[in-house]
């Protein structure tokens, strides 16, 4: 009988049980590659129905609204109740902001002095009353919210023209909307109306004949699908959709279109309360503050991504360029490629940032939720070995992606995904996610595959200059400029220039912070722990209050505060900020979590 050692035994047995463990990694990378994709769809078409985190809709006080019913207004609507439901829209508005709102017909204005604002809403006829009542509000002291064609006809529906309007808002010109398959109205930040509301908010409207003003200066625009300004007939300037101004001493909010126009989704929904609290606040001299978007006095945010897929090894190339320049990049790998080019990937963590671009490029949303987080915890588990720290960031291949994604990578320790958002802002997004919170950045602007599509110039220059344009739109809605490119296209060597012009444009910019993607969403996420209020102390003695609600430090918010009345800083207990437009700006350099601040801003009349 023929004895086997123990050593030839356990040698036979460790290699039957290498054997069987490979062969079983074959089957089953057989079977992934067999594995059906999923149906081809957006991301976008997922965020489109969830809601967004945003702050609070409520006032900081109660107050009394009176909402005008004017008799002459029902006259011109068939049926004479389509009045009754926009004023009905409004006082379920302003209940839901904390306001004390109140119908009153405007036989009843003249006795009406306890309200703090009139509300006008879409009243084309309006009667002699109404417009008295516009022409004393700043005696009165109160303010005024008035949307839609606004006393374009008087009490018996015969023409007049813009005239009201044109006083009310200080416009240079009125026109009514032209028709269009549908209404975008995208409002920048900075202004007081889009106070605690995302830069480059969109809000969808059904067609109804807005009205689009041409101002000097708009706080929302009439725009595209993807935020760019549409004006009226073509005219230039002609796009403004909302303002804010003063008449005869009263503060004016003006809608170019009404509550009822709006296109039924969460997120219209909540920008909308927003923008509610904020026409009753600031018209009603209320002192509105809120954290701005980007720390450290930045108006605005950039970041470079790439996918690095095909052509794998040509990232370092832009790695190498955006580093001269000072920039640090972020780079979405496909795992199973970098493990194949340990080096470069490497080289690529060295410049920035990595993320995950999943483990092998096929589509990850529309799979089952455990299949889902299996392969987000291979692509994690690989990458966390190579660089000896998890990653936080996922680039969904072909920006497929789910609820299903979104909480899988949650669960393999992601924090942030980078994707389509529906443009329905250009800032991050903090969405619940089955218990708990995602980060989502959205890719705004072309990415390169569009920068080099059909009958578009591909020299660098033109290029570069396609890409800066988008960034330069941006940068005026105050968002996050996030270019997204591929290593098989711009970060080829002979398209390298035109990335490079672009990336030392945006770099030489100093009122962009440009960070990596990670970066971004951990500062948004902390921003979001932040809950500002001011109140007016005394008569000229300002408390801005900052409250720090996370457990983590946040460096370098920027709190802005809109004054009551025009009134000059004397001292302040914080560092204050160049501002214009009313506003109080106040950084604060640091804030430990469950902290709270209050800084003392002393005021005097200009």
């Amino acid at each position: 009988m023929i004895r086997v050692s123990r050593s030839t035994l356990a040698w036979a047995v460790a290699a039957a049980l290498v054997l069987g463990v490979s062969l079983g990694i074959t089957v089953w990378q057989t079977k992934v590659r067999n594995e059906p994709q999923p149906a081809k769809f957006s991301g976008s078409s997922v965020v489109l129905g969830l809601p967004s985190l945003l702050g609070s809709p409520r006032l900081p006080v109660r107050l009394r609204v009176a909402i005008v019913r004017d008799e002459a207004a029902a006259s011109y609507y068939t049926p004479p109740a389509t009045l009754d439901r926009i004023v009905h829209a409004w006082r379920d508005a302003l209940v839901e902001a904390g306001a004390d709102a109140r119908i009153i017909s405007s036989s009843q204005l003249g006795s009406e002095r306890a309200a703090r604002v009139l509300v006008i809403p879409s009243s084309p006829c309006m009667s002699v009353a109404t417009r008295e009542a516009i022409d004393m509000a700043g005696a009165r002291g109160q303010g005024l919210i008035v949307t839609g064609l606004a006393g374009v006809n008087d009490a018996g529906c015969r023409p007049l023209g813009y005239g009201l309007i044109v006083a009310l808002t200080g416009a240079s010109r009125v026109e009514r909307l032209e028709s269009r398959p549908a209404v975008y109205v995208t409002i920048p930040s900075g202004n007081p109306l889009a106070a605690g509301i995302p830069p480059g908010a969109r809000l969808d409207l059904s067609p109804a004949g807005q009205v689009a003003l041409r101002l000097a200066g708009r706080d929302a625009l009439y725009s595209s699908y993807t935020l760019a300004p549409a004006e009226v007939a073509g005219q230039p300037l002609l796009d403004g959709a909302i303002s804010h101004s003063t008449y005869r001493g009263a503060r004016v909010a003006y809608w170019g279109f009404e509550l009822r126009d709006a296109v039924p989704r969460p997120w219209t929904r909540a920008v909308l309360s927003l923008l509610v609290r904020n026409s009753v606040a600031w018209t009603a001299r209320l002192a509105i503050a809120s954290v701005e978007p980007w720390p450290h006095d930045h108006r605005a945010a950039a970041s470079f991504t790439q996918d690095v897929e095909h052509e794998f090894t040509n990232a370092r190339y832009a790695a190498d360029s955006l580093r001269a320049i000072g920039i640090p990049g972020t780079f979405f790998l496909i795992s199973d490629l970098a493990l194949k080019n340990k080096r470069v990937a490497r080289r690529l963590f060295a410049s920035g940032e990595v993320g995950s671009h999943s483990e092998n490029h096929r589509r990850l949303g529309g799979l089952p939720y455990e299949r889902q987080l299996a392969r987000l915890q291979t692509t994690q588990r690989d990458l966390t070995a190579m660089f000896g720290k998890e990653v936080s960031g996922l680039r969904p291949p072909e920006e497929q992606f789910d609820v299903a994604t979104m909480r899988g990578w949650l669960g393999a320790g992601g924090t942030y995904v980078m994707g389509a958002n529906d443009s329905r802002c250009v800032a991050p997004e903090l969405l619940a996610i089955a218990g708990d919170t995602i980060v989502m950045l959205p890719r705004t602007g072309d990415d390169d595959f569009e920068a080099f599509g059909p009958n578009r110039p591909q020299d660098p220059a033109s290029v570069a200059a396609a890409l800066y344009a988008d960034f330069s739109w941006i940068r005026e809605l105050g968002g996050l400029y996030a270019l997204s490119y591929h290593s098989q296209l711009l970060s080829r060597p002979e398209h390298l220039p035109g990335l490079s012009r672009v990336a030392r444009l945006v770099a030489a910019d100093s009122t962009v912070w440009v960070a990596t993607a990670a970066d971004i969403a951990s500062w948004w996420r902390s921003r979001a722990e932040l809950q500002a209020s001011a109140r007016m102390a005394s008569s000229n003695r300002m408390e801005i209050i900052v409250h720090n609600r996370g457990k983590a430090l946040v460096r370098g918010a920027v709190i802005r505060v809109f004054q009551p009345s025009a009134m000059t800083v004397v001292r302040s207990s914080g560092r204050l900020l160049r501002s214009d437009g009313g506003a109080i700006r106040v950084l604060i350099p640091f804030i430990a979590g469950g902290d709270r601040r209050v800084i003392s801003v002393v005021l005097r009349s200009s």
